[in-house]
Order: structure tokens, then C-alpha cells, then sequence
């Protein structure tokens, strides 16, 4: 399993970061791409047009109405017939890491993005993160993602070890 973090330029500093704990401690399976608007990274553009990759994605967000909130498309049925949704984990997933508004934005001014094979997540957990106003109901934040993610792929050990690391962040 590999995982990129596409970072807003602002969230790669922010003390309240969590994919830098991913980083830190499974760096093997995860990187990080700063994401631009004008100049997108031909490494992600490379991975995007791979059939095992695609892009972590609220389920929520998949219906017509709310996809075309989110991204602001004038002709959605178009996108979500373009669209695949995968069912079996990929191998490579890319996560958007930065505040909700931010990956709003960054996924409205990236059509890279929303033309992204999508995955979403079933049953997680009930988010512990606490460390920023304005948290989307039933959002996770990045490293609560990676452990859903390393859990799926019976990766338990680094489940387990990020779960540990983010509890301490917490704390």
C-alpha cells in the first residue's frame, strides 16, 4: 500500500498536522506532495491515471447534489458517469491533507481531482481529533484515515503504532 498526502502548502507547517505523524512513523508507505493549482506534480498525475489508484473520499459526497456543491460542476451526471468508484482497496490511495475548507478548494481548482477514481471508507470511527474548530460530522482527520486504511489492509502493527502516536498528539 502506498499513500500520498496531497498537502496544502499551508497545512504541511501546521503544529496541528497529522499526516506529519504519518510521515514520521510510516514513512515507508506514505509521501507527500505539496499540492499547486497552476503546476500539478507529474508524479500524481502519473499515479491518477493508474487503474489502483485513486483519490480517499467522503461517501457522503458521491451523491449528485452534494458532488456538485463540492466541486462545482455545471453538468455532474457527466463527471459521476466518468467516475469510479472502487470497492477493493487500491494500492494507491491519495488523500487530500489540509482543513475541510482547503480540500474543498484544492478539489474544485484541481480537475486532475474530481475526474480521480474515488474510495471511501465504510464503518470508521468516531473521530478523536479535537485540536481545530469547525470539524465536518463525522469526519476523520489524515492520520485517523491511514489507520482506517492500514486496518483494511490487515497492516494492524502500523495501525497500531500510528493509533499510539496519535493518541500522544492528542494529549
Amino acid at each position: 500500500m502506498q499513500i500520498i498526502l496531497l498537502t496544502h502548502e499551508r497545512e504541511a507547517t501546521r503544529a496541528t498536522n497529522t499526516g506529519n505523524i504519518a510521515l514520521q512513523y510510516a514513512g515507508d508507505y506514505c509521501q507527500r506532495i505539496i499540492w499547486s493549482r497552476v503546476t500539478p506534480s507529474p508524479l500524481l498525475l502519473d499515479k491518477l491515471a493508474l487503474a489502483d489508484t485513486a483519490i480517499l473520499f467522503p461517501k457522503e459526497t458521491l451523491s449528485t447534489e452534494t458532488l456538485a456543491t463540492e466541486v462545482s460542476l455545471e453538468n455532474t451526471d457527466d463527471v459521476l458517469t466518468q467516475q469510479r468508484e472502487l470497492k477493493q482497496l487500491p494500492e494507491t490511495l491519495v488523500i487530500i491533507d489540509a482543513t475541510w475548507q482547503e480540500a474543498r478548494k484544492m478539489l474544485r481548482q484541481s480537475p486532475y481531482l474530481k475526474a480521480a477514481a474515488r474510495y471511501c471508507l465504510t464503518e470508521t470511527t468516531k473521530s478523536e481529533f479535537t485540536l481545530r474548530r469547525n470539524q465536518v460530522e463525522g469526519g476523520l482527520c489524515t492520520v485517523e484515515c491511514i489507520i482506517e486504511l492500514f486496518k483494511q489492509a490487515n497492516m494492524n502493527a502500523e495501525a497500531q503504532c500510528l493509533q499510539e502516536e496519535f493518541q500522544r498528539f492528542c494529549q
